[in-house]
């Protein structure tokens, strides 16, 4: 996996995601998926990741069955955290719109400050 990518905001336009993609992208700790996705298009896709540890101690996580794999139940709810866990953070469900160009989120971090896109995250 990629090792410095951070933060990924997906466009409304991703409608499918495969097994892993973004497993062991370690420093990943910030993913917006498309409020629209199906989430039976989305496989278990944080592994290894600090957003994966994030929602581990927000009580989420991959639970595996008796051959090892992991369940589809728990890859669906960790895939609702992803979802819903910035639905408190308003810069981010901006981001969501894939009509937002970049002088939206200028004007928001204009009124709002250029630390509110930062507020939701606990390593800054």
């Amino acid at each position: 996996g990629c090792e410095s990518l951070e933060a990924l905001f997906l466009p409304s336009t991703v409608t499918w995601i495969g097994r892993a993609t973004f497993s062991f992208c370690q420093s990943l700790r910030l993913l917006i998926l498309p409020d629209d996705i199906d989430l039976d298009n989305v496989d278990e896709i944080i592994g290894e990741t600090a957003i994966y540890h994030i929602a581990e101690n927000a009580g989420v996580a991959y639970e595996e069955d008796d051959e090892g794999y992991v369940t589809d139940e728990s890859s669906r709810l960790v895939n609702e955290w992803l979802i819903h866990h910035m639905d408190n953070a308003p810069f981010h469900k901006l981001c969501y719109n894939s009509s937002i160009t970049t002088k939206h989120i200028n004007d928001y971090l204009n009124e709002h400050g250029n630390d509110s896109a930062l507020a939701i995250d606990p390593y800054h």
